[in-house]
């Protein structure tokens, strides 16, 4: 796998490095938007590199619709969360689920895994849209209901601890989560459980060191971004549903297998990568600079360059799943039940990335619309 360089000098932005000491009022980050702003760009077709991959949307998406259109209402149901509610529903959250999930084998699971896509939604923004939530910039306020939403999730996935629910959260926006946790309860196994809960907790640690780096003066270097990313884009959590959604159970031996572990951590990339490309426009205009291409650009001193470097790295991923896969089925190719569930897994997981990049380039959330007739994108920034 090709990985991101951080090496390359910086020779055009900025022109002293955010990391020796600077003058008082030096801002590495609004330096950082003065040089993208105004940028043209081109975004290759990422549609392309992954169309010999499954994309499909579920039969049931006007009914998914529906039921989130319902739950949105229902979460989102104050005067002061109408403009909040308008935004939700034009995100297009069925299309998201119904795209991740297309060969969900029962309607239950369908809704159970996009209800959970909601709940990510609407718990990111608390601590990270400054439009929606004062903890923001309120790092121990937010580390106190990062907290308090771990306890409530792990009561909810322990049958034994359902009771004392409402003890530990009246918080509509954590205890939103209780049907998704009952739910992973009544089917998962105890192994099963435990790591969907380890990627939760993994999530919920990289959103708290997201923040630590976005209140504090100094950008992350790539590395350090790229780790934090890795956890905080819930992309393993929802990965941990891949098992819910297609009704199979890997086992404790094929669930810890590297090379399978490798293509989750491949698809996690992918899908982490994508995004900030396509993103890219979203996040300059909302005066965010702590995302994949900003820091980047930041290193290799041309906004192109990042984006070039950002496709070629999501491209050597996609290739390195192609291989993996063909290693793992040919090692497991006489026991057919683990080659079944092992389909159905990588299965899953291509499907999650052609499903992000085709729902993204679609959502108005990305503010994408010049693509060229060849699939490419041409932007300004």
């Amino acid at each position: 796998m090709d990985s991101l360089n951080t090496d390359s000098p910086n020779t055009s932005v900025p022109p002293t490095d955010p990391r020796l000491p600077q003058p008082c009022n030096y801002n590495p980050r609004k330096q950082l938007l003065s040089f993208m702003r105004g940028t043209p760009v081109v975004i290759p077709d990422l549609q392309s590199m992954i169309s010999h991959w499954p994309a499909g949307v579920n039969a049931d998406i006007d009914r998914l619709d529906a039921d989130v259109r319902s739950r949105l209402e229902a979460i989102l149901w104050a005067p002061k969360d109408q403009k909040r509610l308008a935004k939700m529903k034009e995100t297009n959250l069925a299309l998201f689920g119904a795209s991740w999930w297309p060969s969900a084998t029962r309607y239950e699971a369908l809704r159970i895994a996009t209800y959970l896509t909601l709940w990510l939604f609407l718990w990111d923004d608390e601590t990270d849209s400054i439009e929606y939530s004062n903890l923001t910039n309120d790092f121990e306020g937010a580390s106190a209901f990062r907290q308090e939403t771990l306890a409530y999730i792990e009561a909810s996935l322990s049958p034994n601890s359902q009771a004392n629910l409402p003890l530990i959260s009246t918080n509509p926006l954590i205890t939103k989560f209780g049907e998704v946790g009952e739910a992973l309860s009544r089917s998962y196994t105890e192994r099963q459980i435990e790591a969907f809960r380890n990627e939760v907790r993994q999530y919920i640690d990289m959103c708290e060191e997201e923040q630590r780096w976005q209140v504090s003066a100094q950008l992350p270097m790539v590395d350090e971004y790229m780790r934090q990313r890795m956890g905080s884009g819930a992309v393993g959590v929802l990965l941990a549903l891949t098992e819910y959604a297609y009704g199979i159970d890997l086992g404790d031996s094929l669930r810890s297998n590297a090379t399978l572990r490798a293509i989750w951590d491949e698809a996690n990339r992918i899908i982490s990568i994508s995004n900030d490309v396509l993103s890219v426009k979203k996040e300059i205009d909302n005066e965010q600079t702590d995302s994949l291409i900003p820091l980047l650009a930041l290193q290799l001193g041309s906004v192109q360059a990042a984006i070039d470097q950002a496709v070629e790295t999501t491209r050597s991923s996609i290739a390195r799943i192609d291989a993996l896969e063909k290693e793992i089925l040919e090692e497991y190719a006489s026991d057919g039940p683990a080659c079944e569930a092992i389909g159905k897994f990588i299965g899953g997981c291509k499907s999650a990335c052609t499903a992000n990049v085709n729902w993204t380039v679609q959502s108005p959330r990305y503010k994408l619309h010049d693509w060229s007739a060849d699939g490419v994108l041409e932007l300004v920034l």
